[in-house]
C-alpha cells in the first residue's frame, strides 16, 4: 500500500515538473544565446573529449564523404568500435556537426564493454557526446533528441540530478508527457530505494 502511494506521488511530481516545462522554455527564450540545460562537469568533459578525439584522429587521410561511407559499412557489419573511430574522425574534421556527435554517442552505447571499467568509460563518453551535440545544434528537434538521450545515459550512469534535469528540459518530454513521467518516476523510485 505504501509503495503504491509512493509511486503515485512520484508520478504526480513528475507530471508537475513536465507541466512547468513551458514556463521554463518561455524564460529561456529571453536568453536565446544560452541553452537551458548547463552542466559544468559535462562541459569540462566535453573540452577534454574533443581534444582527445582531435589528437587520436590526426590529420584526415580520406575525404569526409568516404569516411561516412566507411562508417556506414562498419555499421552494416555491426562493427561499432570501427564505426566509433570513423565517426570520431568526422567530428574532428567538423566539430560543429551536432548530428554526427549524437550519432557517435548512440554508437558508443552499442559497444559491448569487456568489463565494468570500460562500461563506465563508454557511458561517460556517450553522455559527453550527447552534451556536445546539444550545445552545438541549432535544430530544435535535434536539441530535444540530444537532451532525451543525455537524460537516458545519465540515468544509466546513476547520476540522477543531471538525468532529471536533462529530461525535464527536453521538449520531447513536453510532447510525450506520459513517457517522460514514467521515466522520471522510475528514476525517482530508484533514488528512494537506494540505501542512505
Amino acid at each position: 500500500m505504501l509503495a503504491l502511494i509512493r509511486a503515485r506521488f512520484a508520478v504526480a511530481v513528475a507530471t508537475a515538473m513536465v507541466a512547468a516545462l513551458p514556463l521554463a522554455a518561455f524564460s529561456s527564450a529571453a536568453n536565446a544565446a544560452e541553452k537551458p540545460f548547463v552542466d559544468s562537469d559535462l562541459a569540462a568533459s566535453a573540452v577534454q573529449l574533443e581534444a582527445q578525439i582531435k589528437s587520436d584522429a590526426g590529420p584526415a587521410t580520406k575525404p569526409l564523404a568516404q569516411i561516412r561511407k566507411d562508417a556506414d559499412a562498419a555499421f552494416a557489419k555491426n562493427d561499432f568500435r570501427g564505426g566509433m573511430t570513423l565517426l570520431s574522425q568526422i567530428v574532428a574534421a567538423q566539430p560543429n556537426d551536432a548530428t554526427t556527435w549524437l550519432r557517435l554517442g548512440r554508437t558508443v552505447l552499442q559497444i559491448r564493454p569487456v568489463n565494468d571499467q570500460e562500461r563506465g568509460a563508454l557511458l561517460e563518453r556517450a553522455s559527453t557526446t550527447a552534451y556536445i551535440a546539444y550545445q552545438r545544434t541549432t535544430n530544435r528537434n535535434e536539441e530535444a533528441d540530444s537532451l532525451a538521450f543525455l537524460g537516458d545515459v545519465m540515468r544509466q550512469r546513476q547520476q540522477w540530478r543531471p538525468a532529471l534535469d536533462a529530461l525535464r528540459r527536453s521538449p520531447t518530454c513536453a510532447a510525450n508527457m506520459s513517457a517522460c513521467a514514467s521515466n522520471t518516476a522510475s528514476a525517482c523510485s530508484t533514488i528512494r530505494s537506494m540505501p542512505t
